[in-house]
């Protein structure tokens, strides 16, 4: 892949900045497209600083961006090493992220907490920072969302007048609370087909974590195939729409992960499928496999990056008939 996109500072600092992709509140927006983008946007704008002059507005987008892949590995709970997903030092990754809390207040806050906790009550579950809040259907309840002093999600169902009351339970993760939440507004709101719903959904999220903390993995040792079969097995398992949603996108990353590897080792995508002993009829499974993971490029990839992806994808053949000796 080249330094950059192709893509200049200018256009960056109009279409590049996390409020326009990145929707903290909403779990139901797709965890990898906003990762992806979010993680390629900064290594294209760290490439263009480390070519030369640029803005100083460049230089301050970019340290936003970092704390905002800071911040998206704690809301998400995926592992994240700067120099394994941006090529930059851990060390001058932190001096980016520092800088720019220096003049957000706000990021300031959350990065303390995540950190070494100077301006709250170290280590104290009842310590609470607010992130924000949901309202909904009814007017007269709202859902406060909180970080607390151990580092777990918490949330709080709200009245008009009255103080929230925060819920006990604490989550590793925004998407379990913001489901925990759904399901108590549910209950309620006396719907018991909603509370099955995102109770259910909670639990097929929890699957979901673990291939979320991996997203950002390169050395992973278990064949592509094996775990495009794993991710399949799950996702036909879910009952919840939130929950079918999460794996529709984790079986089309593996799907892209498979097509990955057949265009770096020379082979179909059928010759992997023979390799891994599925047990499936070779040329269908291999369209398939392709289909899945033109979709994770067109809806999870960042549209800067499509362009190189789709030529990859467009490079791997699916499969190739066998001739008669």
């Amino acid at each position: 892949m080249p330094d950059t996109t192709g893509c200049t500072p200018d256009w960056h600092l109009e279409h590049s900045r996390p409020a326009l992709f990145l929707d903290y509140f909403n779990p139901r927006t797709f965890f990898s497209s906003q990762v992806n983008r979010l993680a390629t946007r900064f290594r294209d704008i760290q490439a263009l600083c480390d070519e030369g002059e640029n803005p100083p507005d460049l230089t301050r987008l970019r340290n936003e961006l970092a704390f905002h892949l800071i911040k998206m590995s704690r809301w998400w709970g995926f592992d994240f090493c700067p120099r394994g997903v941006t090529n930059v030092r851990n060390p001058l990754f932190m001096t980016y992220v520092k800088t720019h809390i220096e003049n957000s207040i706000e990021d300031e806050s959350l990065f303390d907490l995540l950190t070494v906790q100077r301006h709250m009550h170290a280590g104290d579950a009842g310590h609470i920072l607010v992130l924000g809040h949901e309202g909904g259907a009814d007017p007269t309840l709202s859902v406060l969302f909180g970080i607390d002093g151990q580092r777990g999600f918490r949330f709080a169902i709200g009245s008009s007048g009255l103080a929230p009351l925060w819920n006990g339970q604490t989550y590793p993760d925004f998407a379990s609370a913001w489901l925990a939440a759904r399901a108590v507004h549910a209950l309620i709101a006396d719907s018991h087909a909603n509370v099955q719903e995102y109770e259910i959904a909670h639990q097929e999220h929890i699957w979901a974590r673990a291939w979320h903390r991996r997203h950002f993995h390169r050395h992973i040792t278990r064949p592509a195939m094996d775990m495009y079969v794993q991710a399949k097995e799950q996702l036909g398992a879910c009952q919840s729409e939130f929950g079918r949603q999460e794996f529709e996108t984790i079986v089309n990353k593996a799907a892209f992960h498979i097509t990955w590897s057949a265009f770096h080792r020379n082979m179909t995508i059928a010759d992997m499928i023979a390799e891994s002993n599925m047990g499936e009829t070779e040329l269908r499974q291999a369209n398939i496999i392709k289909r899945r993971a033109r979709t994770y490029i067109t809806t999870c990839v960042d549209p800067i990056q499509r362009p190189e992806m789709d030529i990859l994808l467009d490079r791997v053949i699916s499969y190739l008939p066998r001739r008669c000796a």
